[in-house]
């Protein structure tokens, strides 16, 4: 779920005179095998890493690039603002799970974390998923938050029957997507 169409890796030097900060970034072509990694070199703004710095004192080595569409998140689905190549994420890791962060002129737009342990779902989430969904099991959950809410995307099977479910923390079904018995359906704003 958490795998990347761009492998990004980055170094560089916290700025302090008020000057933006290059990171230079490595990255693969994944669906060219033989590809040659190219180099680019990223201006983050310092407005922008200030921001994400004081989010984040402790992150020793985020990896910053510009925004490109990433497989695993269906931006139409998240509800976010539309982003666009002019906005800037940052790949980092924080106690064994990895984050992803967009910002847009420092601002912060929101952050994506993959959950690796689903008992930590708040108990409304928890109860949707018992009472509408009972018999699945839970294949992935995403944890997305932006400035107006906190929702997990849970990804659900039950044999062949599949549901993709966006929860608001108070366990409100916000939108679903399924194929059961064969049949797609997709409904928003329940």
């Amino acid at each position: 779920m958490a795998a990347m169409a761009v492998i990004a890796t980055s170094c560089g030097e916290s700025s302090t005179k008020g000057t933006d900060t290059k990171d230079t970034v490595t990255t693969v072509d994944n669906i060219i095998p033989e590809a040659v990694p190219v180099t680019q070199t990223i201006v983050v703004p310092d407005q922008t890493r200030a921001t994400f710095q004081t989010k984040y004192p402790n992150v020793s080595d985020p990896s910053w690039s510009r925004y490109e569409p990433m497989d695993n998140i269906d931006w139409e689905w998240s509800g976010w603002p539309r982003l666009d190549t002019s906005d800037y994420m940052v790949r980092f890791n924080v106690d064994g799970n990895d984050y992803w962060e967009w910002y847009d002129d420092g601002t912060w737009i929101g952050t994506v974390t993959t959950m690796k342990a689903y008992a930590g779902l708040p108990a409304a989430v928890n109860k949707t998923i018992q009472s509408d969904y009972p018999g699945y099991s839970i294949v992935s959950v995403d944890k997305e938050i932006d400035k107006n809410r906190t929702a997990y995307e849970v990804e659900l099977m039950k044999g062949e029957d599949k549901v993709k479910t966006l929860i608001a923390e108070n366990g409100n079904i916000l939108k679903k997507k399924s194929v059961v018995g064969g049949e797609k359906t997709k409904e928003k704003n329940i």
